[in-house]
C-alpha cells in the first residue's frame, strides 16, 4: 500500500488530517495506491485519472486550497472485473467521497498545523472513514441510514470483541435493513438499549441467530439460521451453510445476500466482519480496516489467468479454515504433471481411474467415495482440515488432498512451512493457513504477504 501528496504548483500545503485519509485508505484497499492533489482555490485542477480501477473525488482542503482524493487499484488487479473484484470496485467507488467527508469533519482541528495526528485520533479518521463508506454503499440505498447508526454500530463491536463471558470470546451477529417496515409495538434502540442486556451478544451469536436491525436503528427480530422462511417467504435452509462452518460469519453472509443491508459479524478471533449481498467487503483486525479478502481474491485470479470462480472457492475455504483455527496447505498448479515427485500417486484424487484397482492403496480406494467433481468452498475446506496439501487445477478441479509434500529440509521451518515453499516453487499459488487463523500467500518459493485472520 502506498501513498503520495502533490500540488499543481510547487509548493505543498500542510495538511495532516488529509495525509491521515490517504494513509487509512491505502490501508483499507490494500493492493491500491492513493493520491492527494492540491491546487489553489483559484486554480484548476487537471482532468482526473480514468480507467478501471480508479476513483476520484473532489473537496475542500486546508485554507485556500482544494484536494482531489485519487485512490488506483494496483496494475495487476485494476483490469480483473469479475465476480471476485465487483465488491473490491464497489468499495473502491464509495471510499474517495468518504475519505474528504472525514477530513471535513475534522475541520475544526487547524489544518495549517504541521504536526501528525495523534494514534487516537489516526485510529479514529480510520473508523470514520468505514462508517461514511458504508453509508455510500449500493446495500444502504433505500431509506436513509444514519451515519450514526454505523458508528455506533462499530463502537458497539468494537466493545464486544474484547470481552470475555464465562471465559468464552463473544461472537455477534447484526444485519441492518429495511425487510420490516411496520411500526414496533416495542421500541429497542440498538446498541444502546442492548448494551446492558449482557445475555443479547448471546442469543444474537451470528452463528445460529442474527438481530435484525431496521435502518431507524431500531431493534425488531431475529432470524435464525433454520427458520429464514419466517421473514422471507419460499428462503431455503442453509443447506450451503452448514453449522460448522457458521462461525466464519456465512449466517450473517447470508442474510444480507436474501435481505438486503449491511451485516456484521463479530468472530471468537476478536475480528470484524461486514458483509453486503453475501459477500464479505471490510474486516477489522487489530485497530485496522482492510478489504483483503477481495484484494487476495483478484491477485489469485490473476496469478491464475482470469479464473474468478476458481479463485473465489479458494479465498473462501481459506477463511473458513481460519475461522476454525485449523492448519491447512491450499494450492493452484498449471499443469497436473508438475506434482510427479512431489505428490505420491496415492494421494492424486485426479488419478484415481487410471491405477490398478487391485494394487490400489486404501487411501486411494477412498478417492472413490469423495464427492468432489465440483468443488464448493465448504467441500474445499473440509478436505483441507486434513493433514498434507489440497491442490486444485486452474479450472477448479481437485487434483490431492491431504497430499504429503516432498520438501527440503525443515529444521529452521515447521513442516507445513517447509512443504508450502517447496510446493510454491511448482504451484502459480499457494496459501498456506496456520492454526492461529493467519494465512500466507507464497509464489515461487517466497513469501508474497501474509494476512492476519
Amino acid at each position: 500500500m502506498s501513498w503520495v501528496v502533490n500540488s499543481t504548483v510547487e509548493c505543498v500545503p500542510s495538511d495532516p488530517v488529509g495525509e491521515a485519509v490517504a494513509a487509512a485508505i491505502a490501508g483499507v484497499m490494500g493492493s491500491s495506491s492513493v493520491e492527494l492533489l492540491y491546487a489553489p482555490d483559484d486554480a484548476p485542477l487537471p482532468p482526473a485519472p480514468d480507467g478501471p480501477g480508479t476513483a476520484s473525488a473532489v473537496g475542500d482542503g486546508p485554507p485556500g486550497w482544494k484536494v482531489r482524493l485519487t485512490v488506483r487499484l494496483a496494475g495487476r488487479i485494476a483490469p480483473l472485473v469479475a465476480p471476485a473484484t465487483a465488491p473490491l470496485l464497489e468499495i473502491l467507488g464509495v471510499l474517495p467521497d468518504a475519505g474528504l467527508q472525514v477530513a471535513a469533519r475534522f475541520s475544526a482541528l487547524d489544518r495549517r498545523d504541521p504536526a501528525p495526528l495523534s494514534p487516537a485520533l489516526h485510529r479514529a479518521v480510520r473508523d470514520m472513514i468505514v462508517v461514511e463508506a458504508l453509508g455510500r454503499h449500493r446495500a444502504s440505498a433505500g431509506p436513509p441510514v444514519s451515519s450514526a447508526l454505523f458508528a455506533e454500530t462499530i463502537e458497539f463491536l468494537i466493545e464486544l470483541s474484547g470481552t470475555r463471558v464465562e471465559s468464552h470470546d463473544l461472537t455477534h451477529g447484526v444485519i441492518i435493513t429495511d425487510v420490516l417496515r411496520d411500526t414496533p409495538r416495542l421500541e429497542l434502540r440498538y446498541p444502546g438499549d442492548l448494551r446492558t442486556a449482557k445475555r443479547a451478544p448471546l442469543l444474537f451469536d451470528g452463528q445460529r441467530s442474527v438481530l435484525v436491525v431496521d435502518r431507524q436503528g431500531r431493534a425488531r427480530t431475529e432470524l435464525q439460521s433454520h427458520r429464514l422462511g419466517r421473514l422471507i417467504p419460499d428462503a431455503p435452509r442453509l443447506d450451503a451453510y452448514s453449522p460448522e462452518f457458521s462461525h466464519a460469519g456465512s449466517l450473517v453472509a447470508e442474510a444480507t445476500r436474501l435481505l438486503g443491508g449491511i451485516g456484521f459479524f463479530v468472530r471468537a478471533d476478536r475480528t470484524i466482519w461486514v458483509f453486503a449481498d453475501g459477500d464479505p467487503i471490510l474486516m477489522r483486525h487489530a485497530e485496522h480496516w482492510t478489504t483483503f479478502p477481495l484484494a487476495l481474491a483478484a491477485a489469485i485470479t490473476n496469478a491464475i489467468g482470469g479464473n474468478a470462480a476458481t479463485a473465489d472457492v479458494l479465498v473462501q475455504a481459506a477463511f473458513i479454515i481460519s475461522a476454525q483455527r485449523h492448519g491447512a496447505i491450499l494450492a493452484i498448479v498449471d499443469d497436473p504433471s508438475t506434482l510427479d515427485g512431489i505428490v505420491s500417486s496415492k494421494d492424486r484424487f485426479d488419478l484415481r481411474h487410471s491405477l490398478d484397482p487391485m494394487a490400489m492403496q486404501p487411501e486411494t480406494r477412498l478417492h472413490h467415495l469423495i464427492d468432489a467433481e465440483t468443488l464448493d468452498a465448504q467441500t474445499l475446506a473440509r478436505l483441507a482440515a486434513l493433514d498434507g496439501a489440497t491442490i486444485l487445477s486452474r479450472d477448479g478441479r481437485l487434483l490431492a488432498y491431504g497430499a504429503i509434500v516432498a520438501s527440503s529440509d525443515s529444521q529452521h521451518e515447521g513442516a507445513r512451512t517447509a512443504a508450502a515453499t517447496t510446493l510454491s516453487q511448482s504451484a502459480e499459488i499457494v496459501l498456506k493457513v496456520s492454526a492461529d487463523g493467519d494465512i500466507t500467500v507464497l509464489r515461487g518459493g517466497e513469501v508474497i504477504t501474509t494476512l492476519l485472520g
